[in-house]
This record gives structure tokens, sequence and C-alpha cells, in this order.
């Protein structure tokens, strides 16, 4: 039974959402995870226990529906018409945090394998390049990592293990400020001229390659992030 601290929505809606995880799980839930195991890669530091436990709450709660598929097949989790009605809420909160309290990450928050799944998350269909491409990513620094992006319009898969075709395009970069750049807290030209970046393949497919993600989710508000604490530092 429900325990909150009072009767009021606002109560009831902590009760549900105000852990660590849950607003989590939904976000990979938003950004298209279906599988157990996709959402899971999304959320690499959360135990597989406890996002089982998370995802049957969520259906408790009617946030959730499991979708079971054919025999042999992995079944699928979806955001029930509740689910979705949370969505801009989840959105509003990183907005609000993008602005007011998101800074550069630390050598903890740096983790490339969960960088390059995102890289995947954020990629643009109809900007990915018409023929198959293979692009194999290393990410220096903490939480240094490597991982294969396989392109082929309109999807783009991760691969941790190296695929048995040609590569066609090579990424040496900084995780640190590759996680800066995906948050949209700057532009990847920034990256390139710091000496943080390297690509090597075809010229089209280097122009190409940062145009493919978008990174506008959160810019507007490190934009507005960005102001606030040059005003402080006027002020100091």
């Amino acid at each position: 039974m429900p325990i909150h601290s009072d009767y009021c929505p606002i109560a009831l809606g902590v009760e549900i959402l105000g852990d660590r995880w849950t607003p989590l799980v939904i976000r990979e839930l938003m950004a298209g995870a279906e599988g157990f195991n996709d959402i899971h890669r999304g959320l690499p530091r959360m135990s597989r226990t406890l996002l089982t436990g998370r995802l049957r709450a969520l259906e408790r709660h009617g946030l959730v529906r499991r979708e079971v598929a054919e025999r042999g097949r992995p079944g699928r989790y979806v955001l029930t018409e509740a689910g979705q009605a949370i969505t801009p809420i989840v959105w509003s909160l990183g907005q609000w945090a993008a602005e007011w309290v998101f800074d550069d990450p630390d050598d903890g928050d740096c983790d490339g394998l969960s960088l390059i799944w995102r890289l995947h998350q954020h990629a643009v269909p109809e900007r990915l390049p018409s023929r198959r491409t293979l692009v194999h990513l290393t990410l220096t620094g903490p939480g240094a990592a490597q991982g294969w992006l396989d392109v082929e319009r309109p999807a783009m898969t991760v691969c941790k293990e190296e695929p048995r075709q040609d590569v066609h395009l090579r990424v040496t970069a900084s995780g640190r400020q590759m996680h800066r750049w995906l948050v949209g807290r700057t532009p990847f030209r920034a990256v390139l001229d710091a000496g943080e970046a390297e690509l090597h393949g075809p010229a089209a497919l280097v122009r190409a390659f940062p145009t493919w993600f978008d990174t506008t989710t959160f810019a507007a508000a490190q934009s507005r992030h960005h102001q606030h604490t040059d005003g402080l530092g006027e002020v100091g």
C-alpha cells in the first residue's frame, strides 16, 4: 500500500518517481529502448536485479506494459498512456538541471561504453549515410573504452566486439570532451581545435560525422547556465 507523507498528488507522484533509478528507466524507454538488455545497457551502474524490480513497480503503477513476444524471442517494455504523460516531466527535470546545476563531467562521470551507447541513441536517422558505414570509436582518458558504430540508414547499432568488415572511419577522442559535446556544452569544432579528437577516413565522412547526432536537447539550457555563472562571476 502507498505510504505518502500527506494526502497530496505531489506526495504520491514523488512516491512513484522519487528514487534514483525510476526516472532513468523511463528515460531509456523514452530514448527507444524496449528489451531488458537494451534498457540495462543505458544504465550499466544499475544492477539487473534492481532494474527488474523497478520495471515491475512501473508495471504495477500502470506506467509500463510488458508485451510478450513470440516463442524464443524476448519480450519488450513500452510506456503506457500514463507513462507517456510523464515524459514531459522527465524532460523538464533534465532541462532544469542543465540550466541550474549541471557542470562539466568529473572522472567518475566519464564512462566510455555508456557514451558510445548514448551516441547511438542520439543518432538522427535522416542524417546518416546512405551506404552502410562502420565507425571505430576510441575514447581516451578516464573511463576509456572502444566500440564500433554500425551505421545503416535508418539505424545505428553498437558493437563491443570488432565486426567482420572493413572500418570506414576511425575516431579517437577524449571521453570527457565527447561527453561535453553530446550534451551541448561545447561544439565539435572546439573539440577538434583543442586537439582532443582526431578523425581518419574519407573527407566526406570526417566532415559529416558530428552532424549525425542531435546534441541540441539541452544546448539552450546549457547556454543559459553559462549566462547565470558568468553573471555570478561579474557580481563577485
